[in-house]
């Protein structure tokens, strides 16, 4: 199977565990998956493509707009394809799960302000660490 193809389905299988995850048992930043959970939900997938041999994806954070249009929005980046399981909480997009080249006109609309190591094991603070070890362990138990 060609590597698009597998990250789709990997993607895939990732938000479908966490949407199957009790909301009350999730952190406040996946509690509404997809709204307001980008940062965490892509750091985890990142975990979990690392995991299944998908390496060296970036977390990208980007923001657009200004005062109460401001917006900020994460996704994942690897060579030339963005992966988005995060973008339908905008009312513009209603794609669950986006695999695309880099040149995303949508994802273009932010402005690229971070970009760091995809992978929730690699966070420096200890009990951030932790807590999303244990959030990614939560998700992984409700996988087919």
């Amino acid at each position: 199977m060609e590597e698009k193809n597998i990250i789709k389905e990997l993607a895939r299988k990732f938000r479908k565990a966490i949407l199957e995850c009790d909301s009350s048992e999730l952190p406040l930043s996946l509690a509404n998956f997809p709204s307001e959970s980008c940062a965490d939900a892509s750091t985890l997938l990142g975990s979990y493509l690392n995991d299944n041999n998908i390496l060296q994806f970036d977390l990208i954070k980007g923001i657009r707009g200004e005062g109460s249009s401001f917006e900020t929005h994460y996704w994942l980046e690897k060579d030339n394809l963005i992966l988005d399981i995060t973008a339908d909480q905008f009312d513009e997009m209603d794609e669950e799960i986006i695999l695309t080249e880099v040149d995303s006109n949508w994802h273009k609309s932010f402005k690229k302000e971070k970009r760091q190591y995809a992978d929730h094991r690699i966070i420096g603070a200890k009990d951030v660490r932790d807590h999303l070890s244990a959030v990614y362990d939560y998700i992984l138990e409700k996988m087919d």
